[in-house]
Order: structure tokens, then C-alpha cells, then sequence
């Protein structure tokens, strides 16, 4: 059975590329690559957009938790990221070479032109933007996505961060689904909770949901294959939708504090 797969540069990404890469028939890759804004007008009108849409408070926050975030977190974060996932001092890279191409948007008409070239049976999601149905349709057998975060309760953005906010540890996870109009909404395949303990940190428990996500993808698409895959009925749950706004430097606090407690009566 041919596999697309669909992802984005992360040293995170390129471990479930390379999990999945070893162990299915993958025909292709997809790499998005997002421009960031490179002029000063370009940041200044996107600020103001931002202003426009989510107000002055809400936009200061964000900004300051996403400058703290840049300089701090991600490099405190990154080499226990890298050392986990890619042990020995082994080099972040793709294992195999296979034909890839790199877009700036996942839904453009060349990702397109991609995937029914290489007309694959399923599509396997490894850290993009929101697909579109012109996209995740042309798959016969369905789109299937690594979310991390266990859903309908922790959907969309930063997941198991909101379930660690709420104080629900066992909420920290990973959830395989197949890809519909909405974000996250699909049916699910697999899902299961990391386990939260004493010693984790950020860091540590990306590297878990990440482990597990890549196992249980393949998992998912060989049931797949077999024509046994299992649907997780989850209806009676109430679902919620987290977005990148909402997480600013003032929610960062508050979580480093809930964290911590958190941890202590573990």
C-alpha cells in the first residue's frame, strides 16, 4: 500500500518521517516550509491584523510569550528534544531519500500535482496546517493525522500544554484520526495518554507523544491495509478547540506554577 507523507521541518517531524519511512511503503514526502515575514512592513502589518482581530491586550501577550518562547523555551527544550529521539549525537536528517518536494503552503496546487502523481492509497500527516478537501480527499483509503493531544477534549493548538493548564495529566497523549473539514473532529483510530510523572518537563513529553504518535501511525495504517480498522466511538464527550492566541506569556506563568504543583503531588 502507497503512503504520502505530509510534514513540515521540526526535528520532532523528521523522527515520525523516519519511524514511518522504515516500516510502511512510502512513495513520497511533502515538506511545508512557511515563509516568515522578512520586511519591516510585512511584521508591522501583521501585528496590526492581529490587533484588528484579537484586540491590543490579547496580541501584546501572545508576542511576548512567543519572543520568551524563541530565546528560552525552544532552546531549553531542543536539546533534550534532539537527544532523545536522536541519541548517540546522530544527525537530524531524513533517513531515506525519496521523492520530496517543498511547498510554502500544503494546500497549493503543487502539493497537489504531487499526490496524484504518485496517487497514493493513504496520507499520512506528520505536522502541517489545516488541510483542505481538494487535499486530504485525494487519498483512497482516507488522510490519517498524529495529533498530540487527546481529543475531542484537548483539539487544534498546543494541546497537552491546555491539559497540564487544567490540571488533567491523564488528558496528555496522542490521538491517530482520520483528517475531515473539521480540526481534529475525525474519526479516531488510536489514542492513548503518555503518563505524566515527577521528571517530565515540556520537552520530555513531546518526546513521548511523539514516540507513541509515530507507533501508533503505523499501527493505524496497517489496520488500514488489512481492511480492519476500528473507529473510537467518542460522541457523549464534550469537545474543545484551543488556539495559538490564547497561549501568552501571562497563561505561561500560571502554567509554570499549576506545573509545578502538579508534579509535586504526583
Amino acid at each position: 500500500m502507497k503512503v504520502i507523507i505530509l510534514t513540515s521541518y521540526s526535528t520532532k517531524n523528521i523522527y515520525k518521517v523516519n519511524y514511518l519511512i522504515e516500516r510502511l511503503n512510502v512513495v513520497g514526502k511533502v515538506i511545508e516550509k512557511r515563509p516568515r515575514p522578512v520586511s519591516l512592513r510585512e511584521k508591522v502589518n501583521i501585528r496590526k491584523r492581529m490587533i484588528r482581530r484579537h484586540g491590543l491586550i490579547k496580541t501584546v501577550n501572545k508576542l511576548l510569550y512567543n519572543k520568551y518562547r524563541s530565546l528560552i523555551i525552544n532552546r531549553q527544550n531542543e536539546d533534550t528534544i534532539r537527544n532523545t529521539l536522536f541519541p548517540d549525537g546522530a544527525d537530524v536528517e531524513y533517513s531515506k531519500d525519496i521523492p520530496t518536494i517543498e511547498v510554502s503552503n500544503i494546500n497549493e496546487q503543487s502539493c497537489i500535482d504531487f499526490i496524484k502523481e504518485h496517487d497514493p492509497d493513504v496520507i499520512a500527516v506528520c505536522g502541517t496546517t489545516v488541510l483542505k478537501p481538494q487535499v486530504f480527499k485525494l487519498a483512497k483509503k482516507g488522510t490519517i493525522n498524529i495529533h498530540s493531544g487527546i481529543v475531542p477534549e484537548y483539539r487544534s493548538a498546543d494541546p497537552f500544554f491546555w491539559a497540564l493548564y487544567n490540571n488533567e495529566p491523564d488528558k496528555v497523549g496522542v490521538t491517530i484520526h482520520f483528517v475531515d473539514e473539521g480540526i481534529d473532529t475525525g474519526p479516531i483510530i488510536y489514542q492513548s495518554a503518555v503518563g505524566v510523572t515527577k521528571d517530565d518537563t515540556i520537552a520530555t513529553l513531546v518526546c513521548k507523544c511523539n514516540i507513541i504518535g509515530a507507533e501508533l501511525m503505523v499501527r493505524a495504517i496497517e489496520d488500514i491495509e488489512r481492511g480492519e480498522v476500528k473507529i473510537l466511538k467518542r460522541e457523549d464527550i464534550q469537545g474543545r478547540a484551543f488556539y495559538h492566541i490564547n497561549l501568552g506569556i501571562l497563561q505561561y506563568c500560571i502554567f509554570l506554577w499549576r506545573f509545578r504543583k502538579l508534579k509535586n503531588n504526583l
